[in-house]
């Protein structure tokens, strides 16, 4: 039996109501579900807490995935702790629409392993990012730098008043016609720059 059969539940089976089943989840698991999250340590609780026409199963999951953080790209770990329920009934045809999954009935299992995945992911908040001050510098070091590439660039268009769009003005008489913002600038920009001044 392989690692991801073991998260298969039996409906069929007698006296389904009140099991609990538990799993230890590494890395991979995730290397098999093959979604956003690769890597993670959590512990998984799931109870059939209600059996019949429906079976209702209450998943809970605690421990912490490793993920990029939005803003440097390094790893960022996020605890998880979570709990989700899931309806289940069987039926002629798989299903997954609506508040209830449905299961082929000659099958008669459900395979709890994508739903485990699913309520972890939705558990992580919308923007993954390191606290204040917690980033790779290296990284926000070479962002900086694009930030104030960027703004260089920006402001070359602006022939009217010779300002950015953060209002720093540009000096565009300097000897090196770079201007005179504070980060560093990207020197194509800056060769351009001297071009415009030309014209």
């Amino acid at each position: 039996m392989g690692i991801m059969d073991t998260f298969k539940i039996d409906l069929l089976s007698q006296n389904l109501k009140g099991q609990t089943f538990e799993w230890d989840v590494d890395d991979s698991f995730f290397e098999a579900i093959d979604g956003l999250v690769k890597r993670g340590s959590l512990h998984v609780v799931a109870e059939c807490v209600r059996a019949g026409a429906v079976f209702k199963f209450v998943i809970h999951s605690v421990g912490t995935v490793i993920v990029p953080c939005d803003r440097c790209l390094a790893e960022l770990e996020l605890r998880i702790d979570t709990e989700d329920e899931l309806a289940v009934k069987l039926g002629a045809d798989y299903s997954d629409e609506g508040d209830c999954v449905v299961v082929p009935e000659a099958e008669g299992r459900v395979d709890l392993a994508q739903f485990i995945y699913e309520f972890i992911v939705l558990s992580m908040p919308i923007a993954c990012q390191h606290e204040p001050g917690k980033c790779d510098d290296t990284m926000m070091q070479t962002l900086s730098m694009h930030q104030a590439a960027r703004s260089s660039r920006e402001g070359l268009g602006n022939d009217n008043d010779n300002e950015n769009d953060d209002g720093i003005r540009n000096d565009d008489d300097n000897d090196d016609g770079v201007g005179n913002n504070d980060g560093p600038v990207d020197e194509r920009w800056a060769a351009l720059l001297k071009l415009k001044n030309q014209n």
